[in-house]
Parts: structure tokens; sequence; C-alpha cells
């Protein structure tokens, strides 16, 4: 056989082989599906009408002051032939203006919008500022969507800084709203192998020396308002023994400093009326040192801190030992906590998210536990997209992931934002792509994206903190 023949023949084989995989079952990396191998994706549609087996499901009462909600978000339809029963989204309720409301199961108690609005009301009184944690997958990644989150509400409410980054990051150059340097680190993250639970960060990452120094540098940004500069810089690590860190702000001289170390959540802060730069260099330090993360941030108004995590479900942070929430809760109270995940979850073959949202509700009541006064805040999955027999649609499995979602927010008496309804429902995210707004994987925003989006967030959170003074406007 001659060689132009033996190259034909490979390809062939190779075509071949692509083209039989496509028929492989769904694989399974942890909780979440890889991607099925279709060479004719452009082609050929993805099917959407397979789904999982009929189920009932038992929906909690709505609070009776949530009047938008109605007795029951069940809805009946007819799958393949097969009778199914699954939740269908509640229609949010709108304002005069068209403006997306928070549906807020807390009715006052804790877990509610209650005390957020409250800490809002005494931004200036406060000797700390209000901080948000939002919690995400690679929606969020380089501060995507949080980044106008932050903007929007400190320009509301004052502050200023980025709030909190890690000692390294992958994406560092991706990230607009932070200049950061970094080397001799090794990164240890929960999606990743080997990784040590207990001594994790709320990030759940941690850091290691790689070497005999670490050198992490944060400069501010002008990519967004109020990121220029902040006031305070907050290092946070671990250690058993002592380390020096040296440390040098602005154009300052360096300053030593020798901590020593008692095994549990340590802080080291720096305090400057105007700081654009902060450079950390850690040495003499021990196997046993993990290092985590700084926030930057002013002494007052509002800090939205991105903890983003790729590939991630959410049901890890359910993973984060009791103890080290509990450390970070005392070192750094928030008033509050953002989940927003599902593009790792939904699945168009899947209706079915009963077992995902009881893992996700342990991991609020283990926050609950750890921030009992806390606000929080359920953010639905947004429109994801994919290829059909009539074009681009929302994939099948959404709607139900984002129902899912509403019914454990209700269960959990926590607070619940429909992004997914608030940015448009089906087929919106197609529309975002379509203005530039979004990736062409018809999944992901861009950084213009995040803006539209996180306006839609903070104009219903300002409408709530509207009914929340009103109504306590007589006391």
């Amino acid at each position: 056989m001659n060689q132009v023949a033996r190259t034909f023949l490979l390809v062939g084989l190779v075509v071949a082989i692509l083209f039989a995989m496509r028929f492989l079952p769904t694989i399974y990396l942890g909780d979440n599906a890889l991607r099925r191998v279709n060479i004719l994706s452009d082609l050929y549609p993805e099917s959407l009408l397979e789904t999982d087996s009929t189920e009932v499901l038992d929906i909690p009462e709505p609070p009776s002051v949530v009047a938008s909600v109605p007795d029951s978000v069940l809805v009946y339809d007819s799958i393949d032939g097969v009778d199914t029963v699954i939740p269908r989204m509640v229609q949010p309720q709108t304002t005069p203006d068209g403006v997306m409301m928070i549906a807020d199961y807390g009715q006052g108690q804790p877990g509610g919008m209650h005390h957020f609005y409250q800490q809002l009301s005494r931004v200036k009184e406060l000797n700390r500022p209000v901080r948000i944690a939002y919690f995400g997958d690679s929606f969020i990644e380089g501060d995507i969507l949080s980044a106008d989150l932050r903007e929007q509400l400190q320009t509301q409410f004052g502050g200023n800084g980025v709030g909190w980054v890690d000692c390294a990051s992958p994406i560092c150059g991706f990230r607009q709203t932070v200049r950061h340097s970094f080397e001799g680190l090794r990164e240890y993250e929960v999606v990743k192998r080997p990784f040590n639970t207990q001594v994790q960060s709320i990030a759940q990452r941690y850091f290691i020396i790689d070497g005999n120094k670490a050198t992490f540098v944060y400069q501010g940004s002008k990519s967004r308002k109020h990121l220029s500069d902040w006031q305070k810089a907050t290092f946070f690590f671990r250690t058993q023994d002592s380390i020096t860190i040296a440390t040098k702000m602005n154009r300052d001289s360096l300053v030593y400093d020798v901590l020593c170390g008692d095994g549990q959540l340590q802080t080291f802060t720096k305090r400057h009326p105007s700081m654009r730069k902060i450079i950390y260099s850690i040495s003499a330090a021990s196997p046993d040192t993990y290092l985590y993360g700084v926030a930057l941030e002013s002494n007052q108004g509002v800090i939205v801190d991105n903890f983003s995590m790729r590939g991630s479900s959410g049901v890890s942070l359910g993973n984060i030992p009791s103890g080290v929430l509990r450390e970070f809760a005392a070192q750094r109270p928030y008033d509050l906590i953002i989940f927003h995940f599902g593009l790792n979850v939904a699945n168009e073959n899947v209706r079915n998210y009963k077992p995902y949202i009881q893992q996700l509700g342990n991991v609020i009541r283990r926050f609950k536990a750890a921030y009992p006064q806390t606000s929080i805040l359920i953010v639905s999955m947004t429109d994801r997209d994919q290829r059909s027999m009539e074009g681009i649609h929302t994939m099948q499995g959404v709607e139900s992931l984002v129902g899912y979602q509403q019914i454990m927010a209700a269960n959990q008496r926590v607070a619940f934002f429909n992004l997914f309804q608030a940015m448009g429902g089906r087929e919106s995210m197609k529309t975002l792509v379509d203005k530039g707004l979004a990736n062409k994987d018809y999944t992901h925003i861009s950084h213009a994206g995040g803006r539209r989006l996180a306006t839609h967030l903070v104009e219903s959170i300002l409408a709530g903190f509207d009914i929340y003074k009103n109504s306590n406007s007589h006391e």
C-alpha cells in the first residue's frame, strides 16, 4: 500500500471513530456531564426530547407575603408521549417600571433580605463596609457580572476597592478589575486533585510556597469606577509556625513583619488613605503554611467579593469544614451571600433536579449556621441555548432547573431572583449573542453582557430596598 492510500485510510479510520463516539453514553466527571462528541453537530441537531422518569414534586407552600407566588408551581407536559410533571417557573412580580422583583421567602427572618436592607440603611454608621459574597461558576469568572454589581452599588452607597482576590490566579490576565501578578506559588482548588478540604479557604482554594519565597502584587484598575485605590488590605493565611512578610504600599519603603502561627485562620492588615498598589513577599514559611487571598476594600460603603469556580455546581461548598466557615465569618462577616450556579447542572436529558437541590440545600443550611443573620439570595440559572431542528433554542432542562431552584429557595426560606426571566426568558441568550454581549457557545456572557445582567439585579435590589425603607419609615 502506497503512502497516499495509507493517509486516506488513516483519515477514514479517525473519522469513523469520531462518528461512532457520538453513540457513546454520557460520561460524567464528578458531578459534571462531559459534552458528547459529535463531528456533525453543526448539521445534525442535538436531541431535545429525551427526559428522565415522571415525578410528582412536593411543593412547599409559599409565604403569604409574597403575593406574586401562586399556590402551585407545577405544570403538566407531554414529553415523548409520556405525561410528565415538571416544575414551572413562577412568573416574577414586576414593578410599574418593569423591574423584576426578588421573591423573598424569609418573611423578615434570618436568611431573607431584611438583614441586608437593614445594613444598607446604616451604611454610613457601620464601622466596616457592607459586604456581599458572590459564589458562582464560570459564568462570573473574571469578575464578569459581579464587577458591575459592585460598581453600581458603590456608586449608590459609597465604597471603593475590588474586595477579595486570591493570592494567585490562572486568569489574572482576563480579569479587568485588578492588576494582579505573582510568582513562587502553587495553587490547589476543589475541582482538581489533590486537594485537602481541611485547609481550604472560603474561596475553595489554597496556595503553598513553591520554593523559598512567594510574591504577589495587586494594583488598582480603571476598568470600572471606584477600583483605582482603596484604604485597607487584609491578607488571609494559616500557618503552624512563624512567617516573615515584607510589604510595600505605593512607593513607600519595604516593611518587614514576623508573624507567629497557631494553625488557625489569621489576618494581616495594612491601611493607607489611598492605597493604589501593594506588594507582598512571604519567606521563612513552613510546609504547613497555607496562603489564601487579600481583601482590598474601603472603610465603609459596599464591597462585593467574587468567588467563581469553573466547573462547579455549588455542591462542593458543602465540603468546606464548618470550623473554616465560622473562622471566615468571624474575620470577614458578610451581609448578603449570593449563590449563582446551574451551567454545570442543566442537561437537555434531565427534568428531575430534586437530588441536586437537596444537596445545594445542605450547602445553604451550612452557611446559615456559620452566618446566622446573613441574607441569602439564590440567583437562578440564566438562559442557555443550543442547536435544534428549528435553529438555536433554549436547552431543554433549563426552565425545569430554574423552577427547582425557586422551590429550593422557598424550602430554605431564603430569597430568589429569576435572572432567566429578567434577561428575557427563552432564547434571550441568543439575543445577547446577536448583539455581541455573549459568547457563541450560547452559554457565557461577555463583560458587556455582564453589565446588562447586573443592572437587572441591581434594579431589583434597589426596588426591594425602597420597599424596606417605606415600610420602616415610621419606626
